[in-house]
């Protein structure tokens, strides 16, 4: 089973083998999970997109058609997920005082650290910790079309002609997005983490291993 392509595993779970969309989902969830949650900073907004992604996929999946490979598909509704949260949240934030959010994240951000506290030594923990606040507010600083394309390159390994087909653009704007993305992101890293540029690029490689 596990030899066997997305797409083919996707059609044996239309025809009934539940063992094949397993196996797909076993497969894919990590890169949609660091996807949104590198997008939407909220973990239970997170999660909750995450099911509405996967429940898209199953309600829909007898219907795919192979026009696109199933990770294009798949990160299609991610994207689209996101976009439609983002709206959704622009209206709420009108409503609710942003600064609630805040205190019900704080908990999470605690567990985490002390997550990391229990995975790192003490001598790297420091610097690990800042290494990835930085990268979070540098990303948070990218234009959203720029964060979009950077991170369907980075979190699932797009490439640019992939990224064009996703984000519905010719390729000569996604390389030009792609290129634009990763400059800002260098240039933000250096001067918040004061590294030289090869520094920068293994600080990069780093976060995205996690």
């Amino acid at each position: 089973m596990n030899q066997l392509t997305d797409e083919t595993l996707l059609g044996h779970y239309a025809n009934g083998d539940f063992s094949a969309f397993e196996t797909l989902y076993l497969r894919n969830k990590g890169g949609v999970y660091r996807y949104l949650s590198r997008q939407v900073h909220n973990k239970s907004q997170v999660e909750d997109l995450f099911q509405e992604v996967w429940a898209k996929v199953i309600s829909h999946g007898q219907h795919y058609q192979q026009t696109a490979s199933f990770k294009t598909w798949l990160y299609t509704i991610a994207r689209n997920k996101v976009i439609d949260h983002v709206r959704h949240m622009q209206v709420v934030d009108h409503v609710i005082d942003s600064s609630i959010e805040e205190d019900e994240q704080q908990p999470q951000h605690t567990q985490s650290k002390h997550a990391l506290g229990q995975a790192l030594g003490p001598a790297n923990l420091h610097q690990r910790l800042l290494q990835a606040q930085a990268i979070d507010y540098c990303l948070h600083k990218l234009p959203i079309h720029q964060l979009d394309c950077f991170l369907l390159r980075e979190e699932a390994g797009f490439t640019a002609a992939a990224i064009a087909e996703i984000v519905n653009i010719n390729l000569e704007a996604a390389k030009s997005r792609l290129k634009a993305g990763y400059k800002n992101l260098r240039s933000c890293l250096s001067l918040k983490l004061e590294l030289s540029p090869g520094s920068i690029s293994a600080v990069m490689e780093g976060k995205a291993n996690e």
